[in-house]
């Protein structure tokens, strides 16, 4: 009897024994959802990394701590307050709010900052927007 066993054993397929079996199968391909998911995925972690960059540094009790509440005032961003932070260093001022005052004290901080720094095109078109941000009186309206 053992015998007759092992020679059962021994001619048995493993096709003979899977007639019945069948195997579900499951997909392993990812879903149509991801492909429009992970795209808005990296876009928005793209604009939280961009507005966490574009803020401005945390200042407390400094002199650029007055210059940053004056650009926050005056609704600049990053490019602006950047390029008005390299004029205040490229011009030495010991305290950069002194360039909101007026237009005299602006125009004499990119003259003298300019001894220092070749402005390109765009810096002076940035300039131009600062300049017309800062000192460009509208006119007031009573309505």
């Amino acid at each position: 009897m053992l015998l007759s066993i092992q020679s059962l054993l021994a001619e048995t397929r493993l096709s003979d024994l899977s007639l019945a079996y069948q195997e579900e199968l499951k997909s392993q391909s990812i879903s149509g959802v991801w492909f429009l998911l992970i795209p808005f995925l990296v876009v928005g972690i793209a604009m939280l990394c961009y507005k966490l960059a574009d803020r401005a540094p945390i200042a407390s009790n400094t002199p650029n701590l007055m210059m940053h509440e004056l650009c926050r005032a005056h609704r600049l961003k990053g490019g602006a307050r950047r390029m008005l932070e390299r004029i205040a260093d490229e011009a030495q001022l010991e305290q950069p709010a002194i360039m909101f005052l007026g237009p005299q004290h602006f125009e004499a901080a990119v003259e003298k900052a300019g001894q220092k720094i070749n402005y390109d095109k765009r810096q002076k078109t940035l300039i131009g927007m600062l300049r017309r941000t800062l000192f460009h009186q509208q006119p007031l309206s009573i309505s």
